[in-house]
């Protein structure tokens, strides 16, 4: 099963863009969606069970609207940041390495994340962010069947 995990704050600008661009998915067979918002450490429970396609913004490391898909595995070591909203949230990055501290896998699968510029409270997308919407649609759609592919060689 491939589970997409959307994270983000509805509430603060740029930073809803993944639940958007989720929530506009068809439903897909075989796929779970999931509008995880800020989960804080229930994170590492999203990334448990399933191939998963994590979808974030990224607060540093991207120009707003460019977007980027990478193995989940190499996560840490790009310097990208999602950055955090309060002391209880945990980033991509951060579940990543606390699974590690925990000892449990290296969960499999992709991040796919879209540069931000506005997290204020209340404001809402961003010109350049909101102009990539489709493309962050489509990048979600092939890190899928990327995801797709890999279950299938897997279990051939």
């Amino acid at each position: 099963m491939i589970r997409v995990v959307a994270l983000g704050s509805e509430l603060a600008g740029d930073d809803r863009a993944a639940l958007d661009a989720v929530r506009a998915l068809a439903p897909i067979e075989g796929v779970e969606l999931v509008l995880a918002g800020r989960p804080g450490p229930s994170l590492l429970d999203h990334l448990e069970g399933a191939t998963v396609v994590l979808v974030d913004v990224v607060r540093r490391g991207l120009a707003p609207g460019e977007i980027v898909t990478m193995d989940l595995a190499g996560l840490g070591a790009r310097g990208l940041s999602s950055g955090s909203m309060t002391s209880h949230d945990l980033g991509p990055i951060d579940a990543l390495r606390l699974a590690e501290a925990l000892g449990r896998p290296t969960p499999r699968g992709l991040f796919v994340g879209v540069g931000g510029a506005s997290f204020a409270r209340g404001a809402g997308l961003g010109q350049g962010v909101s102009a990539a919407l489709p493309g962050l649609r489509t990048a979600i759609l092939e890190a899928i069947a990327a995801a797709r592919s890999a279950e299938e060689k897997d279990h051939a």
